[in-house]
């Protein structure tokens, strides 16, 4: 308020008092296109991509906090005049001057001028603004400003490029490559440089600076961020963020230096700690998702060395992985997926499938929540920011703790966690069970609050799969859940989120504790050779045909050649009675038999949603 009095010359308590004009702007901001940027692929080489991976996340969070402090600072105001900044997003609370709209513009057309010079645009950057008063403030108004500013934030997605400007060709492409280095292996869109490396490879500046961060995060834990000239001898990016912005790991003993030459702009501590303690001494930001590596346990484990029979092969994996424990290097996706791996009585011998899951999950209804989920009466914009950090909190520094703290999640790599969503990568059967956990911690933390829940969507592929396919599949996955056509949702006529999918099936929570409950059930019956691993396979056949009769009873129609289907429940019967207790006698028999029934119940109940428990052993058990 005294930066719009100071502008527009107003400085007097009449005008002070007055809260009917506009005197202020909400600016929000909006990076496109995360998705595409952080699984972009096409190069030639598959070499450093979880650095890669880890260095782009990261990035995201780089751009949307930098964008918004280079406004502020072009506006003279402080970062407290930033309201919310989570997951590509951000709002402001500035002053409603023509100054500030013309800075506005002037930021934007530079963040969106070197996005477009760097990622020729596969990303873009958006300012909306609406002016607001007082009242719109203080009166149960709030809600209608917000709206009208999501609205506006919605609108400019359709536009987020100045065609007039950035329209057509890239008159400057092909002349930027070099004859003998060609396009960077990494990427495949930007030229190799003779100055960025990658594993001794020829890369281009922006593939060597996100492979620089992704290196570092795992070994430091603070950040400095300065201007581009600062007086860093170490390691820095090639590519300054917007042309204005460096940053480093290493400058410890610099820092009252950078500080006095007016070069150190920020300084973060981005680790979380195993005792949730936070940092007090420096700001603390959460960017740095939970990322496993290389423990004194790694080296004795046997599953790291499965189908290697030499013994020098043997030794020569141990020196490594003790050589990338002492350096900090995080777990390969080919070592998480080992883990998934259960072991035998017999200490070389395991069962199990060396695969892994990829869980994505986020908030449902996010935006209805925010507009409707407080009275209209009640809702003022301190009530929202601290609704939107406490979501942001859930995901930057609670699950991230929990992996990081909890042996039997500490496997799962964190591709990005923040805002209302995230994405994971770890050894398959440990996402699934992390999934169920993830679902009751969020119900908790919202207060058990029906209106407030969480889809996820986990799909399973080799650790050597290319990152945008584990991107790809596990978003489809979780399309499926947010679409709300779970079996029984169908079968209700009510389709709604609150759903996971896993193995293509789509199930409500409640449904979903219910099947893990069962897969326990069937897990006891292997180990007490109540039923066989042959019954386990014929109860896979038998659910598709349950699967299928659910559809055509939804469908309402029903053809003389599809009826094969309803043959699943005496087919079950016979199978039961010739594959059930085989071991057993008299009442002890007829007791297995009776408890075996219950599958039948099961596939009324589940249909094909029994893949779910049924996959899970069987994949454990190969």
């Amino acid at each position: 308020m005294y930066q719009y009095h100071k502008e527009t010359n107003t400085m007097t308590a009449e005008a002070i008092k007055d809260y009917e004009p506009k005197k202020f702007l909400l600016i929000n901001g909006d990076f496109y296109g995360i998705q595409d940027f952080i699984f972009a692929e096409g190069g030639s080489t598959g070499k450093a991509a979880a650095k890669l991976l880890r260095g782009r996340s990261f990035y995201i969070s780089l751009i949307s906090e930098l964008a918004s402090d280079m406004l502020c600072r072009e506006l003279d105001l402080t970062v407290t005049s930033i309201i919310l900044n989570a997951a590509g997003k951000f709002t402001i609370l500035a002053h409603n001057t023509d100054k500030t709209k013309k800075a506005v513009k002037t930021i934007e057309d530079k963040i969106n001028d070197w996005l477009i010079k760097n990622f020729f645009g596969q990303a873009s950057m958006g300012f909306s603004t609406v002016a607001a008063s007082c009242n719109d403030f203080v009166k149960g108004r709030f809600a209608t400003l917000w709206e009208k500013l999501s609205k506006e934030t919605d609108k400019n997605k359709c536009s987020k490029f100045d065609l007039s400007k950035h329209g057509g060709c890239v008159e400057t492409y092909l002349d930027s490559f070099d004859k003998e280095l060609g396009v960077c292996p990494f990427c495949a869109k930007r030229p190799a440089d003779n100055n960025a490396h990658i594993q001794d490879i020829p890369s281009c500046r922006v593939c060597r600076d996100h492979e620089y961060i992704g290196k570092h995060l795992v070994k430091e834990n603070r950040i400095a961020i300065t201007t581009i000239d600062a007086d860093i001898d170490r390691e820095k990016l090639l590519e300054p963020i917007f042309g204005s912005y460096q940053i480093s790991f290493k400058v410890s003993g610099k820092l009252n230096q950078l500080s006095k030459d007016d070069t150190l702009l920020k300084y973060w501590d981005i680790g979380i700690s195993e005792t949730g303690e936070i940092a007090k001494d420096i700001t603390a930001k959460f960017f740095n998702g939970y990322v496993p590596k290389y423990e004194n346990e790694d080296l004795n484990d046997d599953r790291y060395f499965l189908g290697r029979k030499s013994e020098n092969k043997k030794l020569e994996m141990i020196d490594q992985i003790r050589t990338d424990k002492d350096e900090g290097i995080p777990k390969t996706f080919a070592h998480i997926a080992v883990k998934a791996l259960n072991f035998t009585e017999k200490p070389d011998k395991f069962k199990g499938i060396e695969a892994l899951g990829i869980l994505k999950a986020d908030v449902d209804n996010l935006g209805l929540l925010f507009a409707c989920g407080m009275r209209q009466e009640r809702l003022t914009l301190s009530r929202l920011a601290t609704m939107s950090r406490q979501m942001n909190n859930y995901f930057s520094i609670f699950l991230p703790h929990k992996l990081k703290t909890d042996d039997q999640f500490k496997n799962i790599y964190t591709v990005f966690a923040g805002g209302d969503d995230l994405f994971l990568i770890g050894a398959w059967n440990r996402i699934i069970e992390f999934s169920d956990f993830m679902n009751q911690s969020f119900n908790k933390y919202v207060c058990e609050n029906k209106h407030i829940t969480i889809s996820a969507g986990v799909a399973l592929h080799k650790p050597n799969t290319p990152v945008l396919t584990l991107a790809e599949t596990a978003e489809h996955a979780l399309s499926l859940s947010k679409d709300g056509k779970s079996s029984h949702s169908r079968e209700s006529g009510n389709p709604e989120r609150n759903s996971i999918t896993v193995f293509g099936e789509t199930v409500k929570w409640d449904n979903f504790a219910e099947l893990q409950g069962i897969k326990e059930t069937l897990s006891k019956w292997i180990d007490t050779e109540t039923i066989n691993n042959a019954m386990l396979f014929r109860l896979n056949e038998l659910l598709e045909m349950a699967k299928q009769e659910k559809d055509i009873i939804s469908s309402g129609q029903v053809h003389i050649e599809d009826m094969e289907c309803l043959k699943w429940r005496s087919r079950l019967k016979y199978s039961i009675i010739r594959n059930i207790g085989k071991n057993l006698k008299g009442e002890a028999k007829e007791a297995a038999l009776n408890e075996a029934m219950k599958m039948a119940e099961w596939l009324e109940i589940h249909g094909g949603a029994l893949k779910i428990p049924l996959w899970q052993i069987i994949y454990n058990r190969r």
